[in-house]
């Protein structure tokens, strides 16, 4: 059996987590001070995922409207493995 990478970080105050499997990638953004999971979803790829995670977070901190770039700050955070 394969372990499973899983990366993490913090941004605007929610916790973005992002774990491997065989054929794809799984996202969680949790809001760790309301103790939930606000979303969760599968991307192909580490790329994709990380993307993905980025861009609720943002979506759901500033809006849709927001002026954010999801791929510059995913490429930009520390994503630490856990």
């Amino acid at each position: 059996m394969v372990d499973c990478e899983r990366y993490g970080v913090e941004f605007e105050g929610l916790r973005l987590v992002i774990e491997s499997h065989p054929d794809h990638w799984q996202i969680f953004v949790y809001d760790v001070g309301n103790c939930e999971v606000l979303h969760t979803c599968q991307r192909i790829s580490i790329y994709a995922a990380k993307y993905a995670a980025v861009e609720y977070a943002a979506v759901y901190r500033f809006g849709p409207r927001n002026d954010l770039e999801p791929d510059a700050i995913a490429a930009t955070l520390a994503w630490e493995t856990i």
